[in-house]
């Protein structure tokens, strides 16, 4: 990407989250309403707090009640406080990225972990790490895209580098070698992989994205968020596999 296609992304309201944050208030006033009646603070009326607590979810409401409201609250309401400390715009060009104040260099990038399941990027640098929520920012697939393009080719460079030399080169549970690829102590030579490629899993409603490795003829599967610098390891591999 080249300077003069230099592109801004502006935070986006997650409105999503809007509707969960509201709920977690509503529930937290009532439960609040229901452990104070007791004490003579009326935050409802008394009649309402005893229909309450007497009907079969009463008990439900003052055992589990708070508990519920720190998972909505923090959790399915926590896009809503993320984009309230995010910045306002996120920059990126051939040089680096900009978000407000914080300006990373791609050749001061180390690391790079996808994070399908909270579409979220994660960027390990010298100066510390950022955690980029694309679903925070406009058009995000052209961020994500564009982070990438810059990112992977120079980390690639890198490892190619690295394994030339015969330095063995870890991606967290999986180690890139000359030689092939070890997981477990266990090495997959060159001629032992088949293929590798990303795929989407949905497990109870929970999505996340898996690196498959078909080698020796059986399919190893690794969760993406897991393995350093994936993208890396998956063109790497590529390359190699194809050539």
């Amino acid at each position: 990407m080249e300077a003069s296609l230099k592109r801004s992304h502006h935070k986006i309201f997650p409105t999503h989250s809007l509707s969960w944050f509201l709920a977690g208030l509503a529930l937290l006033y009532v439960e609040a309403a229901a452990l104070l009646d007791p004490l003579g603070v009326p935050l409802l009326p008394h009649r309402m707090i005893q229909d309450v607590l007497q009907s079969p979810f009463g008990f439900h409401l003052l055992l589990l009640g708070i508990p519920c409201c720190v998972y909505v609250l923090g959790w399915r309401a926590r896009d809503l406080f993320a984009w309230l400390w995010a910045p306002h715009v996120v920059t990126v060009d051939d040089e680096g990225l900009r978000a407000d104040v914080t300006r990373i260099r791609w050749r001061d990038v180390r690391e790079v972990v996808e994070q399908h399941a909270h579409d979220r990027l994660v960027l390990r640098h010298a100066g510390g790490t950022l955690r980029l929520r694309l679903d925070l920012w406009s058009d995000a697939d052209a961020l994500h895209e564009a982070v990438l393009s810059q990112v992977v080719p120079r980390l690639l460079e890198r490892v190619s580098l690295q394994v030339s030399a015969g330095q063995p080169v870890r991606f967290g549970p999986l180690t890139l070698g000359d030689a092939g690829l070890t997981h477990r102590g266990r090495l997959w030579r060159w001629d032992d992989i088949e293929s590798i490629r990303l795929q989407d899993e949905v497990d109870q409603g929970f999505a996340s994205r898996e690196l498959i490795i078909v080698a020796q003829g059986r399919t190893r599967k690794f969760d993406e968020a897991k393995v350093i610098n994936a993208p890396v390891l998956l063109a790497y591999l590529s390359d190699r596999l194809a050539g």
